[in-house]
């Protein structure tokens, strides 16, 4: 009997480990063994890896971005995974992907727990996230100031065991992977975008629920200079700015420096009066306003405004998590569930599946993996140690879901516990 395609699809099936993170991240000293972000638990013996990375059309060497740390004891796949039963993997990577397919990486392996060691402090030449004026770097974070424009927040993993099948673009395989996905991760909630990084203005002048403290506006001041400054630097399609723009940019950049200046006279997790918040949003409204009447002379589009707002409400409950468990009980309940919510499983469709692109990322270890480009096929001979898929919960160097990045060793260097070979592919859609 001639085999159908969907036994020649099945006939590929590989075991894999869906690799899920926390809805929000946690304190450094959570005590989580396998994670996204934060510090690394290095053995003494490990130096913090460096890499060469451009900035500026140069190379320089600076200390690789720390990716996650992932305890092996925790994963399933005892008996039949080709990885060590125990020890630790620690994964470093260049955060800047802007025209680097491969970009430097390192991959360190102790056969200790994930807990044995302290937090390793990070390095002085530290890279920022997305690198030294990076296109996906955050503008409005300052890597002398803050912690988290170098280091990502910390998000405990969990892991849970599926099938991967080898196919590029087919419905069959896509019902088969959507099979795997819906029995690890249930059938799925209804899709729904970030509703803050996605509203307007007029979305932003319904919502009476920010700012809710300083630390917000701290951040959205700094965005609003950020972009003001820009566009004094230069003209707009190499023409000078007239004395009426010029002008108008010079006030809105004094309105900016006086709320900066209020900010560093207060707590940043302090809560806003309701006077101050008034005052405020009446501010950044006229922010709005004045780049209505800018636009077409200026570099700033007006939609860029409450992008970087809804960014830095997200931004800000990240930092209060990281603070302690009910943290977050000081900010807007609707902000924290939108928040939260971007990790949740989405339920997938037909093309979800046909195309392996989903709405919710997914990081997984071993299998063949996915990607928009050719990395799957090009390493399908090698091991796929670890995809993370474009995530929300990455800032701007990594946050779009259709970005991927691998790391891939050879087979008979996993057999030998050699990890020094280890490569990274980046491809995005």
């Amino acid at each position: 009997m001639a085999r159908s395609e969907r036994d020649e699809i099945e006939e590929t099936a590989l075991p894999a480990v869906l690799v899920r993170r926390s809805d929000l991240p946690v304190p450094l000293a959570h005590p989580a063994r396998s994670f996204f972000g934060g510090l690394p638990k290095l053995p003494p013996q490990f130096e913090w890896p460096t890499g060469q990375v451009r900035a500026n059309e140069t190379l320089e060497t600076v200390g690789l971005t720390f990716v996650a740390q992932i305890d092996l004891a925790e994963m399933p796949g005892s008996g039949w995974s080709p990885l060590p039963d125990r020890g630790t993997l620690y994964f470093f990577c260049s955060s800047v992907f802007v025209g680097e397919g491969r970009p430097p990486c390192r991959v360190l392996y102790s056969p200790t727990d994930g807990s044995a060691y302290p937090d390793r402090a990070p390095p002085p030449n530290l890279m920022p996230l997305a690198g030294a004026h990076g296109d996906a770097q955050v503008k409005w974070l300052d890597p002398a100031l803050d912690f988290h424009s170098k280091v990502e927040f910390k998000y405990p993993l969990s892991f849970r065991l599926f099938r991967d099948f080898y196919f590029h673009s087919d419905t069959v395989g896509g019902e088969l992977m959507i099979k795997e996905l819906c029995k690890a991760l249930g059938p799925g909630q209804p899709p729904e975008d970030d509703l803050l990084q996605f509203r307007g203005s007029a979305g932003y002048a319904k919502d009476e629920d920010w700012p809710f403290n300083w630390l917000l506006i701290t951040y959205v001041v700094r965005s609003v200079l950020s972009h003001v400054q820009r566009d004094l630097r230069g003209g707009y399609h190499d023409k000078p700015h007239t004395d009426d723009v010029t002008a108008e940019l010079k006030r809105l950049r004094a309105g900016a420096i006086g709320w900066l200046e209020r900010c560093r006279a207060l707590t940043p997790m302090d809560g806003v009066d309701p006077d101050t918040k008034a005052a405020f949003r009446f501010w950044w409204f006229d922010v709005v306003r004045a780049h209505e009447k800018l636009d077409g002379q200026v570099r700033t589009y007006t939609s860029e405004l409450p992008a970087d707002l809804g960014n830095a409400i997200n931004h800000t409950i990240r930092c209060m998590a990281t603070q302690h468990a009910d943290a977050c009980d000081d900010a807007p309940l609707s902000h924290v569930a939108n928040l939260a919510r971007q990790n949740h499983w989405k339920t997938p469709t037909v093309e979800d599946g046909r195309r392996r692109r989903f709405s919710t990322a997914l990081h997984q270890m071993l299998g063949y993996g996915s990607g928009p480009q050719d990395a799957t096929e090009v390493h399908l001979e090698d091991m796929l140690l670890l995809q993370i898929q474009g995530d929300p919960a990455f800032f701007n160097w990594h946050s779009d879901v259709g970005g991927v990045l691998h790391f891939w060793i050879d087979r008979d260097a996993l057999d030998r516990r050699d990890f020094s070979q280890v490569v990274a592919t980046y491809e995005c859609d």
